[in-house]
């Protein structure tokens, strides 16, 4: 039968949070820049790329937040305690905390961006509008590279120091109504036999 396999207990929920980031993130600059270039729905491409790079910034928190619990489960546990494995896992928390912060100051940026784009008169929207291009695209550059390092620190625990989440317990396996059916007529045809030998 078709079926859910079973969630992770919450210090386990890490490495499926963790991607979500790193992928919305790595596509919320292509609507900025469609924007920038079709300037017939330029309003809703960088409506667009406002509200990707929003959901990528609420994953940081999600991966954060999951990150904390992963965390505490490594310090605890007597397998993982060596100085090289509380090195890296102490870097790749501070760079997590430092990347959460840099998209909400992009996002930040971003949004106040669009709104000078609306508000401002039609004589200095080019002017202003490349320069806050290019201010958005200078640190999104800076936020992604520093995203994508905390993933690479990440990938150290993980294939380098061999640090694994916990995983979800499988449900516990019942004996059938066939099993018992099968059962039983071994047992019938094992007494049959042993009348026959006497």
């Amino acid at each position: 039968m078709f079926g859910f396999p079973p969630l992770p207990p919450a210090q386990g929920l890490h490495p499926l949070i963790v991607h979500l980031p790193i992928g919305i993130l790595a596509i919320a600059w292509v609507p900025m820049l469609m924007g920038l270039l079709c300037r017939k729905h330029r309003s809703g491409l960088f409506l667009s790329g406002l509200i990707i790079l929003a959901l990528g910034t609420l994953s940081l928190f999600a991966a954060t937040f999951t990150g904390e619990a992963a965390e505490e489960y490594v310090e605890h546990s007597v397998q993982y305690s060596t100085q090289a494995i509380d090195y890296a896992l102490h870097e790749h928390e501070e760079l997590g905390e430092s990347i959460r912060i840099i998209f909400v100051g992009i996002f930040a940026l971003y949004a106040i961006a669009l709104l000078l784009h609306h508000k401002l008169p039609n004589s200095k929207k080019k002017p202003a509008g490349i320069a806050s291009a290019l201010i958005v695209a200078i640190a999104y550059f800076f936020g992604f590279m520093s995203l994508a390092n905390t993933g690479h620190t990440g990938a150290i625990l993980v294939h380098d120091l061999g640090v694994q989440a916990p995983l979800a317990t499988p449900p516990s396996t019942t004996p059938t109504s066939s099993n018992n059916n099968n059962s039983s007529y071994n047992n019938n045809n094992n007494n049959n036999n042993n009348d026959d030998d006497d």
